[in-house]
């Protein structure tokens, strides 16, 4: 659903890095300019950036096309014998068996993102990172510290 031309999903995002923000403010505020005694700054990585230069998406997206593609021939195998509501069903069934293939897969390379922003902000010592579609001004841009990670593994 969209809202004046911006998804549903953006604006909850954006709403809850607003309040991630404010609640952090106010942390500053009552700790008298930090946070546990510590100052702290915030970071930030285009993670759909740092997906697209992971150095196993394009392998991945090679397996998933693949699994595609056998699935699409098991399909059209399975098909000729069935009526119309079990072709349906196999259908449905594929699919979902395609969704749960590339969550798999995405999720490893998630995991390693995730794991490289952690180490990343530690060695800089940000102590916040948010996704860069949350950030409308200000922070360290660690994208490119990020992808630099990946490749090293």
């Amino acid at each position: 659903m969209q809202i004046r031309g911006r998804t549903i999903r953006t604006i909850w995002l954006g709403a809850g890095a607003v309040a991630v923000l404010l609640i952090l403010i106010g942390l500053v505020a009552w700790q008298g300019g930090s946070v546990l005694g510590q100052s702290f700054s915030i970071g930030f990585v285009d993670m759909q950036r740092a997906l697209d230069n992971h150095p196993r998406k394009a392998s991945s997206e090679r397996a998933l096309q693949e699994f595609f593609q056998a699935k699409q021939r098991e399909f059209q195998e399975r098909a000729k014998s069935l009526g119309p509501v079990q072709r349906q069903e196999l259908d449905r069934q594929l699919q979902q068996e395609f969704v749960q293939k590339r969550e798999e897969l995405l999720s490893g390379l998630d995991k390693d993102i995730r794991t490289a922003v952690e180490k990343v902000s530690r060695d800089r010592g940000v102590s916040f990172v948010l996704d860069r579609a949350v950030v409308l001004y200000g922070g360290v841009d660690l994208t490119d510290a990020v992808i630099a990670q990946l490749t090293v593994k």
